[in-house]
């Protein structure tokens, strides 16, 4: 019998602190693409499992790959090329990188760093089965391979994108790779804190500035018996009560939507599981909330971003601030938690539209909020602006690791410095919970951060020796 391909698929190390932690489901599709078509697959979710750099390098070493395939965005690159470096140094093999920074900047990305030998841009699960079998092959030519950047001699080579996946392709991605991140059994996820992520579309059809979509603009829905079969598996393998819809948009106004939630109630899912997700303020009707409420919705996220109508026409949010006041309403009412995020540094930002937004923050008074500071992510529009020096801005840096909404500076903007800015955004998260007279969250919130303000703090005091 033929011994199977390994392949490592890995997520690298949190920088200061895992505050997401999750299973990436991009990594799970494209492990259960690989073993679908005969690889022998294994996750390395540094990230995930709080492994340090090093435990991370010494697993993959013992597991021995043939193939070594890494996921990055733009923060991460530099350290996981450093990661892929030691690897390739031990045990040769060829170094495959996906992702948002390589999506982003394919041609750059394996120019930057020769470590990588294949770029897949986009959307990961049927490229990667294409070149995994041109390599195990010998392959020497790849330009068949659409959506993949890869080496030809001295040179770099960007093929073809590839097609989008459809909504019958998601259908044939099968679900049973979250089993590397749960052990099956009904106590799996059984703890109170513990959920299931899942997504039941793919893409965005809004085009902010700051944004840079992977997935695309263009929705594509899996059909509303795939969604409750996952979840029905996930309840009876898993013990799963809580799930986590990671779609870009999940609550959209729709016909679609309205639909599969029905079906969480018909199905009678709704009396067993809660559920969380994400929304726009443009989407929310009374009506709507009030059906996704008894459908088990316990918890939405929305992006406001800023407080000012202009600069929301700016980054192309297409929503008002009365729409916003009138979605946290409607939420509220439902008794539905909700959590808000806001950036500071938009295009034609001022400190005047600074402090609208952190007191429009204050005024909402959601049960979270998140307020990072504006990133060029290479991508988005913002990151053209910063390079053709529009709105005041200038690109400061291409040392991928300050492409952070925390602590990194890889921006200038005419007439913001980065402290003020950070000073407004330590005050939002401050004067939220003070100004509400939120004690006890605040103290929550610090505590759950402990981890991250220790890095922080340390790293200020280093930058100034």
């Amino acid at each position: 019998m033929q011994k199977k391909t390994k392949a490592a698929l890995v997520r690298p190390a949190a920088t200061y602190a895992n505050w997401y932690r999750q299973p990436s489901l991009g990594i799970v599709y494209i492990c259960e693409n690989l073993e679908k078509a005969g690889y022998q697959v294994r996750i390395f979710d540094a990230y995930y499992n709080g492994w340090s750099d090093k435990e991370l390098t010494d697993k993959i070493l013992e597991y021995g790959p043939d193939i070594l395939g890494v996921s990055a965005m733009t923060h991460e690159v530099s350290r996981v090329a450093e990661c892929a470096a030691e690897i390739k140094q031990q045990l040769d093999i060829p170094v495959v990188i996906g992702g948002c920074h390589v999506t982003a900047l394919p041609v750059e990305t394996l120019e930057e760093f020769s470590v990588f030998d294949f770029g897949i841009t986009g959307e990961g699960e049927k490229v990667i089965v294409d070149l995994a079998d041109a390599i195990v092959s010998g392959a020497k030519d790849f330009s068949n391979v659409d959506g993949v950047v890869w080496r030809a001699g001295s040179g770099i080579v960007q093929n073809k994108a590839q097609a989008s996946l459809s909504g019958e392709d998601l259908e044939e991605i099968p679900v049973n790779a979250l089993r590397q991140y749960y052990p099956e059994g009904k106590t799996a996820l059984a703890a109170k804190e513990k959920y299931y992520v899942i997504f039941s579309s793919r893409g965005c059809p809004y085009c902010c500035a700051f944004c840079m979509h992977v997935l695309g603009n263009n929705v594509r829905y899996r059909s509303i018996a795939s969604v409750i079969a996952e979840m029905k598996y996930a309840i009876e393998h898993f013990g799963a009560h809580t799930f986590d819809f990671s779609d870009e948009v999940f609550l959209f106004n729709n016909d679609r939507t309205r639909q599969l939630l029905q079906a969480f109630i018909d199905e009678g899912l709704s009396e067993i599981i809660r559920w969380s997700g994400l929304t726009r303020a443009n989407l929310v009707t009374d009506d709507l909330i009030a059906l996704a409420k008894k459908a088990g919705c316990f918890k939405l996220e929305m992006g406001v971003e800023s407080g000012d109508e202009q600069v929301l026409i700016n980054i192309n949010k297409k929503i008002t601030v009365d729409q916003v006041r009138n979605a946290v309403g409607i939420i509220k009412k439902h008794n539905i938690d909700l959590g808000t995020y806001y950036i500071l540094g938009h295009p034609g930002e001022t400190k005047e539209t600074i402090k609208k937004t952190v007191n429009l923050a204050i005024e909402l008074n959601t049960n979270t909020i998140a307020v990072g500071i504006m990133v060029p992510y290479p991508g988005t529009k913002v990151y053209k602006m910063a390079c053709n020096k529009e709105y005041g801005y200038e690109l400061v840096s291409k040392d991928w690791s300050k492409y952070d909404k925390y602590g990194g500076k890889a921006l200038a903007i005419k007439g913001l410095s980065y402290e003020f800015m950070e000073k407004w955004q330590k005050k939002a998260l401050f004067l939220l919970y003070l100004k509400n007279y939120r004690y006890g969250d605040l103290f929550s919130y610090i505590w759950k951060r402990r981890q991250a303000i220790k890095y922080f703090f340390k790293r200020k005091i280093f930058n100034q020796l």
